[in-house]
């Protein structure tokens, strides 16, 4: 898009209270059953969740209180279960090394609202969901397919097996064994095994092939960073594979020829659409406009118009009826906080069903737009902008806003932590830096080697065109992210100088050898060893081969503490199980050794992903009041 450097749209709004903005978007999730009949909602409650199904002409049916939980997803069984999923920290088991975040649900009966847990206890396998293998209706029974954890191997060497749940009598029954090599399977259309996958996550092989025969592999190949079998593809006979090494695509692999196609390009992720009962592939929905892909001409023809009502508003398909005839959309971006809209294509008419802001009215929501610039080598790079509603962004007070992964991507939609700054008078930045997910292949892999490199001074590039645009006033910018996007935060202000007047990070990264070091593998001569996907992951990115090269020094914040120029708040979850809280706390420590200006915020209870209204407020309110301290903005 052309960079528009004025977003007047009349007086600005008052700011929302920050409640609005930490809590949990009100509607956490919603979907249609198979018959396009119900519609299943979870929604925020106060502090805790509710369930409702109601049918789609607005009569609700049940509505039932959840126990406190930290929600992950929803997805109906035909039209006669909705099964509920939520997360908890925990370990494995007693001599495990480390916490883990482990999945378990409740199932609730439609019609009559009754519920009880989808795993019945037993001393056979361990409450925690490792894989969704889909529902299947057989012999008048609702059956749902998971990957569990048996108990009869130790901590340290489990692995799932495949399961299947009765959703009617809460019988559960193993059906196949797993591997010590990430054994996964795909389901037919009823239900039967059609073929299985190692991956072996030391070595990065992996093969596909029939039930029960691995020594006669239909496919394999060397994928350093993941692998996946990902169920049925267009037809019965052919399945998905998702690779995620040197040349990450998605393929559809024929059982019955070995032979395979491209279905979607390197590096164009996208959200897979499946029929209702049969699991087949229908259509691809990726992030960028112009990359979808729709199998059934129905739903494409359908989608093309849910596209066109919709432009210029990032509709995301949710879930389709059986009979396509009804599609459930969610609506995000340029004047709304999120809704969620139902498609009645017979009826011609699409209805709001929910919102996720509901308190927030469209001229309180900051315009958002991709803007085009370039690094300082030249490479093309691309950000999201936002200004503040009602407001010509002329010499504003920036926040940048950085992701994690760091294989991910910003996007023009509606975000709950750049729009609280943008309402306060702030314009936010998010740049995709080279490695960033979603440009292609070559892009991803221009980031190798680049962690604390160029994957930083691309931040920086975007904040010099924003200034050299009048956009932004470059003597009153901050520096925020979480994750991979805490460590640039605090990079900015200590490997780079000059550029920041402060620095904020949520559950970020300091210390390069711990985070390598919770990575690796103590081989028998008591020498460390990466052989395990995100170590692999993390060491393309950082450009060394293990924890031990000196370079990591020169680009951890911890180990440069002293050169800090700007006060650093942390904050982070005492539950994160993905980058530890010492991360947190060392850098504090250091910062406070060397007589810099730092603040400590821990979070009790939360995880890395700020799953709890409560903390996540807690987190916001502490970001705002810093940066606003020390980057005041014009009101």
């Amino acid at each position: 898009m052309a960079l528009c450097a004025s977003a007047a749209r009349g007086a600005a709004p008052s700011a929302p209270p920050l409640e609005v903005y930490g809590s949990l978007p009100r509607t956490q999730a919603a979907e249609l059953s198979a018959d396009g009949s119900l519609l299943a909602v979870v929604s925020l409650d106060g502090d805790g969740f509710v369930l409702t199904i109601r049918a789609v002409d607005g009569k609700t049916i049940v509505t039932i209180p959840l126990a406190d939980m930290k929600f992950t997803g929803l997805s109906w069984a035909g039209s006669d279960y909705t099964v509920v999923y939520a997360h908890h920290t925990a370990r494995l088991a007693d001599d495990s090394k480390s916490d883990r975040e482990l999945t378990d649900g409740i199932v609730v009966n439609a019609r009559t609202g009754a519920q009880k847990p989808l795993l019945a206890a037993s001393l056979d396998y361990l409450p925690a969901i490792k894989g969704r293998y889909g529902f299947f209706r057989r012999d008048g029974h609702w059956f749902a397919y998971y990957g569990l954890y048996p108990t009869q191997f130790p901590g340290w060497q489990q692995f799932p097996d495949l399961y299947r749940v009765d959703l009617d009598t809460g019988a559960v029954e193993r059906i196949a064994k797993g591997s010590p090599h990430s054994l996964t399977w795909v389901l037919d259309t009823g239900g039967e095994i059609a073929a299985e996958s190692e991956y072996d996550s030391n070595s990065g092989d992996w093969k596909i092939f029939r039930p029960n025969s691995p020594e006669h592999p239909l496919l394999s190949g060397n994928s350093a960073f993941s692998f996946a079998l990902a169920g049925l593809s267009r037809t019965p006979n052919t399945v998905i594979v998702s690779s995620g090494g040197s040349n990450p695509e998605i393929k559809e692999l024929n059982l019955d020829t070995g032979l395979t196609e491209t279905l979607l390009p390197p590096d164009k992720g996208a959200t897979l659409i499946r029929a209702r009962g049969t699991h087949l592939l229908l259509g691809a929905v990726s992030a960028d406009d112009g990359e979808d892909r729709m199998f059934d001409p129905t739903l494409e023809s359908h989608y093309r118009l849910i596209a066109k009502e919709f432009a210029g508003h990032s509709p995301r398909l949710v879930s389709v009826s059986a009979d396509l005839s009804r599609i459930l959309v969610h609506i995000s971006g340029k004047d709304t906080a999120g809704t969620w809209d139902l498609v009645d294509f017979p009826g011609g008419k699409a209805t709001v069903v929910a919102k996720d802001y509901p308190q927030i009215p469209d001229n309180a929501v900051g315009p958002t737009q991709m803007i085009d610039y370039r690094a300082a080598d030249g490479l093309a790079l691309q950000g999201v902008l936002t200004l503040p509603p009602g407001e010509p962004g002329k010499k504003l007070p920036l926040v940048v806003m950085v992701h994690g992964g760091p294989q991910a991507r910003d996007l023009p939609h509606f975000d709950w932590a750049p729009q609280a700054f943008a309402v306060r008078g702030y314009a936010v930045f998010q740049p995709n830096f080279r490695g960033s997910d979603g440009y292609g292949l070559a892009f991803r892999n221009a980031g190798f080697g680049e962690w604390g490199r160029k994957m930083q001074t691309d931040i920086s590039d975007g904040v010099a065109f924003l200034a050299q645009k009048g956009i932004i006033d470059p003597h009153r910018v901050c520096i925020a992210g979480a994750s991979y996007g805490g460590y640039a935060a605090l990079a900015g202000v200590t490997l780079q100088n000059g550029l920041y007047r402060c620095a904020a990070s949520y559950g970020g990264v300091s210390d390069l050898r711990r985070l390598l070091s919770a990575r690796a593998e103590l081989g028998k001569s008591g020498t460390q060893h990466y052989d395990e996907p995100g170590a692999r992951f993390h060491l393309s990115y950082l450009g060394v081969r293990s924890a031990t090269d000196p370079a990591l020094d020169r680009l951890s914040p911890v180990y440069l503490a002293d050169k800090a120029d700007a006060p650093i708040l942390l904050v982070h979850g005492d539950k994160d199980t993905v980058v530890l809280p010492e991360q947190s706390t060392e850098m504090a420590k250091a910062l406070k050794d060397a007589g810099k200006p730092v603040e400590l915020v821990t979070l009790d209870g939360e995880d890395h992903w700020l799953s709890r209204s409560a903390t996540r407020l807690q987190m916001l309110k502490a970001w705002i009041a810093f940066i606003e301290k020390n980057n005041p903005p014009d009101r």
